[in-house]
């Protein structure tokens, strides 16, 4: 069961990303925060999810940047 639960979340997000992965990577190189993307933009997903796109984003960014 335990497996079943794991691939149905690893599904999930792939579909979350692949449908608003990279609108989110644009808005927070633009400086939107996960207040105003959820406020703005009306997006079907969880705060808690929008927070971990933005946070993954931005660590997206600044590890590139470092290079």
């Amino acid at each position: 069961m335990a497996e079943q639960d794991y691939f149905k979340e690893a599904l999930g997000n792939f579909v979350r990303n692949f449908a608003y992965g990279d609108e989110i990577r644009k808005l927070v190189k633009r400086g939107y925060d996960t207040d105003r993307i959820e406020r703005e933009m009306g997006y079907p997903l969880s705060h808690a999810t929008i927070d971990r796109m933005v946070r993954e984003a931005k660590e997206a960014l600044h590890g590139s940047s470092e290079t």
